[in-house]
């Protein structure tokens, strides 16, 4: 009896325990379909807003703009980007953001991209330090395209563009030596500044970046003719100048794209600046080929990392140390032989050859296939060293190259440094210059072969020219030679 009690109980049980575990399957079912009906009515919800918007903005837009499916999958994403500073896809932010993904745009897309992995790290890196929100690191690529040599026709220059009054204020250092509008960090703290005192007058983020282009007198004054009280941007925009009612859009359609950049297939173009690099302060006069030389490094690459100085020649002091960014390789540079290049101290290289361990050079032969990227990462060194070792540029073919991948760089830079410290240190004698005055059917190469000494790329840097052209009875500085 007991027995058949006992398998009557273990069936029940078994039934009661396959029931329960279809109530909870069930009820797991209806949880999962509940749960995912949920999401997608969200997911439409947002949809339908953002159509919503866009349907409104066509309408206040009257201009035959369309709206397309992706565009709300891009309005979607640019929301999902948004953080400190307000984002809005509208029909001014898509005609630039269609600009900025087309197939003309794409090579200079590029060249963005891989400038801003020298550029940005700089600007996240101060932004943190000063709270300025990260984003404002894209206000620069519309400024001047990441380019320290852009001079605009205001006469502003630098990433920042900078104008000369603005400079001063904020104690930018322009004189013969220097121009340091050009200067990465010192115009990133620079702009902080401005950026912190606008959003605390305006309280807006929008309004402040406009206000880098326009001023905040000229913000003021929009503020003042619209009768708002504390409009936002898109509020004042009607009241602002042209140019700066474009600012904003130019600036939201490059956050997006630059953000998306593998969704529309744009990688970053290679360029010198893609290197390892260390930031010294220099308490004296010092030539930067002087540094070139005993660093075994291009003269041009160092001017590319310091592009505020005019004469190749850091004016540093005890009282006023300037900043010298030099190309670094933590495996194949050591901190001795850098303070021994900076300072001709030949016995200090001596001391430090005789504690180098030198390596053999090696060798490898290039294969089908194989990029310095790929063979840097085989050996184990890094790709700008072996640049440097075989004198390539980010351009040059390596097709069935020998390449020196393996190096006793810490010894030959020691040798580069004792030749160095055998020179005179850099002289500061003043450059002259004589007027020159354009005439019909002048160009610049013309002019340069007139006068000994003078280049092209000269006297377009002397007098801030961006491009070729001239205008008869223009003047221009023509550099001599050394007095």
């Amino acid at each position: 009896m007991n027995k058949k009690i006992s398998f009557l109980v273990t069936i029940g049980l078994s039934v009661l325990k396959l029931s329960v575990a279809q109530e909870i399957s069930s009820d797991v079912s209806t949880f999962n379909e509940t749960f995912q009906s949920n999401i997608i009515d969200q997911v439409e919800k947002e949809r339908g807003i953002i159509y919503s918007q866009l349907d409104s903005i066509k309408k206040q837009a009257a201009n035959g703009t369309e709206f397309s499916a992706e565009d709300v999958n891009i309005a979607q994403r640019i929301n999902r980007i948004q953080k400190t500073i307000p984002l809005e896809y509208n029909d001014r932010v898509k005609a630039y953001l269609d600009k900025y993904i087309s197939r003309n745009y794409k090579p200079y897309m590029e060249k963005l991209l891989g400038l801003g992995n020298y550029y940005f790290p700089i600007y996240d890196k101060i932004f943190a330090e000063q709270g300025i929100p990260e984003e404002v690191r894209y206000l620069s690529v519309i400024e001047s395209s990441l380019n320290p040599h852009t001079v605009s026709t205001s006469g502003a220059v630098g990433p920042w563009q900078f104008i000369y009054g603005t400079a001063k204020i904020y104690n930018l250092t322009m004189d013969s030596y220097m121009d340091e509008r050009k200067d990465v960090y010192s115009t990133t703290y620079a702009v902080s500044a401005y950026l912190k005192e606008a959003h605390d007058e305006f309280n807006d983020w929008l309004l402040a970046l406009a206000s880098y282009n326009c001023g905040r007198g000229c913000v003021r004054r929009a503020i003042q003719r619209s009768g708002l009280h504390n409009p936002n941007y898109w509020e004042l925009s009607p009241f602002l100048p042209k140019e700066t009612q474009n600012y904003i859009p130019k600036f939201i359609a490059m956050t997006y794209v630059l953000n998306h950049a593998d969704l529309y297939a744009l990688e970053p173009a290679q360029n010198d600046l893609m290197c390892d690099h260390k930031v010294l302060m220099v308490d004296k006069s010092i030539s930067l080929n002087h540094i070139a030389e005993a660093l075994s490094c291009s003269p041009d690459l160092l001017k590319q990392l310091n592009p505020g100085y005019k004469r190749s020649i850091i004016a540093g002091s005890t009282e006023k140390p300037r900043r010298l960014i030099i190309p670094y390789e933590e495996e194949s540079m050591s901190d001795s032989l850098i303070y021994a290049a900076l300072n001709n101290q030949r016995a200090e290289v001596l001391q430090a050859i005789a504690s180098t361990e030198t390596k053999e050079e090696q060798r490898h032969q290039v294969k089908r296939g194989e990029t310095v990227a790929t063979i840097a990462q085989k050996y184990g060194v890094s790709a700008q060293q072996i640049r440097s070792w075989n004198s390539l540029s980010t351009k040059s073919s390596i097709a069935g190259r020998n390449l020196i991948v393996s190096k006793g760089v810490d010894s030959e830079m020691a040798k580069n440094v004792v030749a160095a410290s055998r020179q005179p240190a850099a002289k500061s004698s003043k450059a002259t210059y004589l007027t020159y005055t354009v005439r019909k059917g002048d160009t610049l190469s013309e002019i340069a072969g007139k006068h000994k000494g003078a280049t092209v790329s000269r006297i377009k840097s002397d007098n801030n020219l961006r491009g070729s052209a001239l205008k008869i009875g223009q003047k221009l500085k023509i550099y001599k030679g050394k007095g």
